[in-house]
C-alpha cells in the first residue's frame, strides 16, 4: 500500500473505509476517547455499544455504516483494555484491519492511531507498529497461484491520522521506519515460500544480487571452483549429492566509514533438505524448502539495515546448497576437512546445516567483526523445546544476547536463552576426527550450537538463533500467515539498530 500521514477531521476524509481502533472497558467498547469523532459521525459509533455484538476485545471487528462520514463504511477494530496495549496488539489490529479491508474490497483507507495516554507507547512506535502490521497482514503464501486463485483487490492506499496532540512528523518517522521493517520481512517471507525448483542456490544468489543492486551493497557470489580453493569442505561436502552447484553469497556495505563497528550476519541457505543419505521421512518433506529460512532472515535484515542507513559496516554471508541423496552424496562415517582446517566426522547427513555454517562462520570471523549473529533452521530439537513461538538463543556474549532479547520483545519475534556448556562440546568428540557433527539425542539444539561455537574465535561476540520453529507455521495469525513467516529479519535488524545506538 501507499502510506501517507493525514491531518484534519477523519469524518471528512474521502475513503472506502474508515478504520477506528477501540479500547475495551468493563462494560464493552470504551467510546470516551472517540466522543469528538462520534459527534462528527452523527453518532454512528454509538451503534458499537448496542446489542453487545462488539466488545472491543483485541483483534475483534465490527463493520458499520459510515453515517455522516465521507467514507461509506467504518471498521471498528478492538484493542482490548487500554492497560494491556502493546506493540504487538497494535500490529495485530492493523493486520486484522488490512485483511478486513481486502475482504470488503476497500481500496482507500483512512486509519486513526489510538489515543496513547497511559499506555507507555510513544507515537512514533505506535505508527511503526501499525504500518508493519498493516503491510504484513496483506501478504499471502500462494506465490505461484494463477488466474482466479490469485489474491486480488488489495487495498492501495492508507492515510494514517495522528492521535490528538501528536505531531505529524513523529507519525511520519514511525510510519516510514515501519514500512522498511515490513519490506525486509516480506522479502524474507517470499523467499521462504518459494518452491525449491524456483529457488535453488543459483536463484538465491540472483535474489541477493538484486537486493545488493537495489540497496547499494557490494555482492560477491563464489562458485564451486573458488570454494575448492578456499578449502570449504563443509559447504562442498553437503552440496556434492546435488546436481545444483553450491553458491557462497557475500554482501557488504559500501561507503561506510572504517570506524563504524562491523556486524557479520550468517544465514543457513539449504534451499532444499532431503536429509541426504540419512533421508528424512516423506511426511512434510515438502516443507524443507524452508530450510533456507536463516538465509532469508539475514537477507531481509540486510535490506532493513541498508535502507535505514544504520551506522554499521555490514557483512552478510549465506552458504547456499541443496542436500540430496545422490550416489555422490556424503555418507555417514565420511570425514570432511573444513575451511578452518578442522576435520569433522559426519555421523548423520541430515545434520548438514551446521557443516555449511561452520565454513561461513570461519569466513566471517576472519574479518574480525564486532558482532556475529547467525540464523538457521537448525534443529528439530529446538522445535520440540520451544515450539513455533520462540527462537532458541545461544552464544557467548551477554550484551549481544541482551540486544537480541530486547529486539525480540519489541518486534514480537521472540527469543529464549538456552545454555551451551563444556559438556555439550565434549559430546562432539570423535574417535576419528577433530569433531563429529552429532552430539547424541539429548539436548540436540545445544550440541548443534556447541558445534558452531567450535568455529568462532573465543574473543568474538557471537549469537546463534535457531529459528526452526517460528520460520514455518502450520496455523498463522493476523500478522504471520500459514507457511513461511520471514521470522528473523525484523529481529536481527532491530538488534543491530540497538547495538549501533549503544542501547
Amino acid at each position: 500500500m501507499r502510506w501517507t500521514v493525514g491531518k484534519g477531521e477523519a469524518a471528512r476524509m474521502k475513503a472506502d473505509l474508515l478504520v477506528v481502533p477501540v479500547y475495551k472497558a468493563a462494560e464493552g467498547p470504551d467510546l470516551s476517547p472517540l466522543r469528538g469523532l462520534n459527534r462528527s459521525l452523527g453518532g454512528a459509533l454509538t451503534a458499537l455499544a448496542a446489542g453487545g455484538a462488539f466488545n472491543a476485545a483485541a483483534e475483534s471487528t465490527q463493520l458499520i455504516p459510515g453515517g455522516r462520514a465521507a467514507a461509506p463504511w467504518i471498521l471498528a477494530v478492538g484493542l482490548g483494555p487500554r492497560d494491556d496495549l502493546s506493540a504487538e496488539i497494535l500490529r495485530r489490529a492493523a493486520a486484522t484491519a488490512s485483511r478486513e479491508a481486502r475482504r470488503v474490497q476497500a481500496r482507500r483507507l483512512v486509519a486513526l492511531l489510538p489515543d496513547l495516554a497511559g499506555t507507555g507507547l510513544a507515537v512514533d512506535a505506535a505508527a511503526r507498529c501499525w504500518t508493519e502490521g498493516g503491510e504484513l497482514g496483506l501478504s499471502d503464501s500462494g506465490t505461484e497461484k494463477t488466474g482466479d486463485r490469485v489474491v486480488k483487490d488489495l487495498p492501495r492506499e492508507c492515510r494514517l491520522l495522528p492521535p490528538a496532540g501528536a505531531a505529524p512528523a513523529e507519525v511520519r518517522a514511525g510510519m516510514n521506519e515501519g514500512l522498511v521493517f515490513a519490506e525486509g520481512a516480506l522479502f524474507a517471507r517470499r523467499l521462504v515460500n518459494l518452491p525449491a525448483n524456483l529457488l535453488d542456490p543459483d536463484a538465491l544468489a540472483a535474489e541477493a544480487r538484486g537486493l545488493a543492486r537495489r540497496e547499494g551493497l557490494d555482492c560477491r557470489v563464489l562458485g564451486k571452483s573458488q570454494l575448492k580453493r578456499m578449502g570449504m569442505g563443509g559447504v562442498l561436502g553437503v552440496a556434492q549429492g546435488s546436481r545444483r552447484d553450491p553458491r557462497f553469497i557475500v554482501l557488504e556495505s559500501r561507503g561506510v566509514a572504517a570506524r563504524r563497528p562491523l556486524v557479520a550476519l550468517v544465514g543457513k541457505g539449504v534451499t532444499f533438505d532431503s536429509g541426504g543419505i540419512s533421508i528424512k521421512p516423506s511426511a512434510k518433506m515438502h516443507e524443507m524448502k524452508a530450510d533456507m529460512g536463516g538465509a532469508a532472515a539475514v537477507l531481509g535484515a540486510a535490506l532493513i539495515i541498508s535502507r535505514l542507513r544504520l551506522p554499521v559496516r555490514l557483512l552478510a554471508v549465506v552458504p547456499a546448497v541443496e542436500n540430496m541423496p545422490d550416489g555422490d552424496a556424503i555418507r555417514p562415517g565420511d570425514v570432511l576437512k573444513m575451511a578452518s582446517g578442522k576435520t569433522v566426522e559426519v555421523l548423520n547427513t541430515d545434520a548438514e546445516g551446521r557443516l555449511i555454517l561452520a565454513d561461513a562462520l570461519h569466513f566471517a570471523c576472519k574479518r574480525k567483526p564486532d558482532w556475529v549473529i547467525d540464523a538457521a533452521t537448525l534443529t528439530g530439537a529446538c522445535v520440540v523445546a520451544l515450539g513455533s513461538h520462540f527462537a532458541g538463543l545461544m552464544g557467548n556474549d551477554g550484551a549481544l544476547a541482551g540486544a537480541l532479547e530486547r529486539a525480540g520483545g519489541e518486534t514480537f519475534e521472540r527469543t529464549w536463552p538456552l545454555p551451551v556448556i563444556e559438556d555439550h562440546h565434549k559430546a562432539l568428540e570423535s574417535q576419528v576426527a577433530d569433531l563429529q557433527n552429532l552430539g547424541g539425542r539429548d539436548g540436540g539444539a545445544l550440541t548443534a550450537a556447541a558445534f558452531l561455537e567450535e568455529f568462532v574465535p573465543e574473543a568474538t561476540a557471537w549469537a546463534h538463533l535457531d529459528i526452526a520453529g517460528p520460520a514455518w507455521v502450520e496455523a498463522g495469525g493476523p500478522v504471520m500467515g500459514k507457511g513461511g513467516t520471514g521470522f528473523g529479519a525484523r529481529l536481527i535488524a532491530r538488534a543491530v539498530q540497538l547495538l549501533a545506538a549503544g542501547d
